[in-house]
């Protein structure tokens, strides 16, 4: 009989379970991890409260960390003991994975599943253990601490947006939004020299940016943040908007904060299919640059990694839990409350 393990499930909305199924084997080319820390996602979130379903029963965890305790045949780089990420399920070999445009896998999670398991997995951390391509595994510095390095691909998000921003020193960003990806953006920002300004409307994340170094904060319900914007930029406006809001009605006011070659960033993940408006005609006179950004690529989990691990950005800032393996529903239901930032689900 296989070995078995457990894993968390969502088995439908408000309903989770803690399930036995086989446990993996490093297969060729893959390792075996044994999962420290999983850190849950608005995709858990969102599966758990029902607001987007993925396929259930349903087991995430793509925010994780762990360490390999099997090598499977042909196997280079990896160790047992080693501490790793499994990041995402990226082929690998497609045009886009080759070209270090991984975020446009043309076979995403098309690959085998990380464990036996009859629904959706997404990143599968939710489990004990993980059988997992060693391509899509990112070593870590022996010294990693486990539960900051699980949010290592929220923080790699970021680092693929901000990449696009191409900050210079002195530039004015504004940050639409500070939950703990407008926040990371903020912290980011501010180390590549810039001037920021969060607009946010709840008074807990916005005096909580400002702690944590934003140069100015604005509540949009009570103030005017276009000409808070014009104002700190002598009627310029901002080099960079990064919008981390999933609201259609934001984007004409990001829009109005721009100045001429202006770069908006459009990082939050659009539920409406409301339209937005945009004149051409301005884009066109201003040569205002419109982005879209996605998930991290290979390279940004790589450097998410060494900004974690070499201190340079403190992700216990935005730990706001801990939760053991046992009480998983307890911590799925504590990470959908307002102002959560991230909840951790330790294994061990």
């Amino acid at each position: 009989m296989p070995e078995k393990m457990k894993t968390i499930v969502i088995e439908e909305p408000l309903k989770v379970s803690i399930r036995e199924v086989d446990k993996p084997t490093a297969g060729p080319y893959e390792v075996l991890i044994k999962v420290q820390a999983c850190s849950l996602c608005t995709v858990e979130q969102r599966a758990f409260l029902g607001k987007k379903s993925f396929g259930y029963p349903f087991a995430g965890g793509h925010e994780n960390s762990g360490i390999v305790i099997e090598t499977g045949e042909h196997v280079q780089g990896f160790k047992v003991g080693d501490k790793v990420v499994a990041t995402y399920q990226y082929c690998g070999y497609c045009e886009f994975c080759r070209t270090g445009r991984g975020t446009q896998c043309q076979n995403l999670r098309k690959s085998r599943k990380r464990f036996n398991f009859e629904g959706t997995i997404v990143g599968g951390a939710f489990a004990q253990y993980l059988a997992v391509p060693q391509w899509q595994v990112l070593k870590l510095d022996d010294g990693a601490d486990l539960d900051h390095t699980a949010l290592v691909e929220p923080l790699a998000c970021v680092v693929h947006s901000m990449e696009k921003t191409k900050i210079k020193f002195g530039d004015t960003v504004v940050i639409i939004g500070s939950g703990i990806m407008g926040y990371l953006h903020m912290k980011l920002a501010r180390m590549s020299g810039a001037r920021v300004i969060v607009s946010e409307v709840d008074d807990f994340r916005r005096e909580k940016a400002h702690k944590a170094g934003a140069n100015y904060v604005v509540n949009p319900a009570k103030e005017n943040a276009v000409e808070m914007v014009k104002q700190l930029t002598n009627g310029v406006g901002a080099d960079v908007v990064i919008n981390t809001i999933a609201t259609p009605k934001v984007w004409d006011s990001a829009i109005e904060m721009l100045a001429p070659y202006g770069r908006l960033i459009g990082y939050s993940s659009q539920e409406s299919n409301d339209p937005v408006g945009i004149s051409f005609g301005q884009l066109h006179s201003k040569e205002y640059e419109f982005i879209g950004t996605v998930s991290p690529t290979a390279e940004s989990n790589m450097r998410a990694a060494k900004l974690i691990t070499y201190g340079l950005i403190n992700m216990e800032e935005v730990i706001d839990s801990r939760y053991p393996f046992e009480q998983a529903e307890l911590a799925i239901k504590r990470a959908c409350e307002p102002n959560t930032y991230r909840v951790i689900i330790k294994f061990d």
